[in-house]
């Protein structure tokens, strides 16, 4: 796509481009007469900030949740393609129609021109906002596509089993039918694992449905199955005793000399998300603020 594909062709002399948006301060001028809505600057300024931003998932979000919940390195490599595709044919879908919604602007500018008839032209004009409106949804839309399409190509790149000095590899790799195959089998084995260590961990035995999927496999898949989960859950159990010791610890600290009380836990989660996410310790605990 040309870089310049997205400006706006034969714009007309008569209107700017900061005019070729219904703003909050259009939506003010025209309640005037129906439901007053008066705003100080402060609002003004921070509503039509947000009328021009784009709010994506973040990086974090995508790569933790979205791209690691895959429980083996192949199937995170084609989500991460399968998350890209899906946005770039959101992508396209929307160029085109930010492409069309300025076509639109001129034709309802031409048709305005040609109108006689003064009620027809007044409703012209109204279709004219809602294009505006449609114009900077898109835009938005055009960006958010982008930056998240970015952050995912970031994730990639970032991979140890990917060359960034050629895209073939990687591309044989997830188009290679056979490597699906292979790749699938480890993934199946490694996703029971995971979703029955996790019912060891919550309940102390392998629930019915995973056990049902288990049950599925063969004799040799199940004893894989089995013994991750219990090598996954065992794992998990001693590091969470050693962080619960720690944790006991601390809260007891935080209570000496105080009287029966409930524990304020939402105070201790926000001071932990504020102050303590780099050496997760919580300060009101260990350390008085500074």
């Amino acid at each position: 796509m040309k870089q310049d594909s997205l400006k706006e062709p034969n714009q007309s002399p008569e209107v700017s481009s900061s005019e070729e948006f219904y703003t909050v301060d259009s939506v003010i001028k025209d309640l005037e007469g129906v439901d007053p809505w008066n705003l100080d600057d402060f609002d003004k300024d921070l509503i039509n900030w947000t009328d021009s931003q784009f709010f994506e998932q973040s990086e974090y979000q995508n790569r933790y949740f979205v791209i690691n919940s895959q429980v083996t390195p192949y199937r995170q490599l084609r989500q991460a393609m399968m998350e890209i595709q899906s946005r770039l044919n959101g992508l396209q879908k929307t160029t085109i129609s930010y492409k069309r919604c300025l076509n639109d602007i001129e034709r309802v500018k031409h048709e305005m021109e040609q109108e006689t008839d003064p009620f027809e032209k007044k409703d012209k004009g109204f279709e004219l906002d809602l294009l505006y409106c449609d114009k900077q949804i898109w835009l938005n839309k055009i960006r958010q596509g982008k930056h998240e399409i970015s952050g995912l190509m970031k994730i990639i790149k970032e991979r140890e089993d990917v060359d960034v000095n050629s895209t073939e590899k990687l591309k044989q790799t997830i188009s290679d039918k056979n490597v699906l195959e292979a790749e699938e089998h480890k993934y199946w084995i490694a996703r029971m694992a995971k979703q029955s260590a996790i019912d060891l961990l919550t309940t102390g035995r392998i629930q019915s449905g995973n056990l049902d999927s288990m049950l599925m496999m063969s004799p040799e898949d199940q004893a894989a199955v089995a013994d991750l989960a219990l090598t996954y859950s065992t794992a998990m159990n001693r590091s969470i005793g050693g962080i619960k010791e720690a944790a006991e610890q601390r809260v007891d600290r935080m209570l000496d000399g105080k009287p029966p009380q409930m524990f304020d836990t939402a105070g201790v989660l926000t001071d932990y998300a504020t102050n303590n996410i780099t050496d997760r310790l919580i300060q009101s605990a260990d350390k008085p603020k500074t």
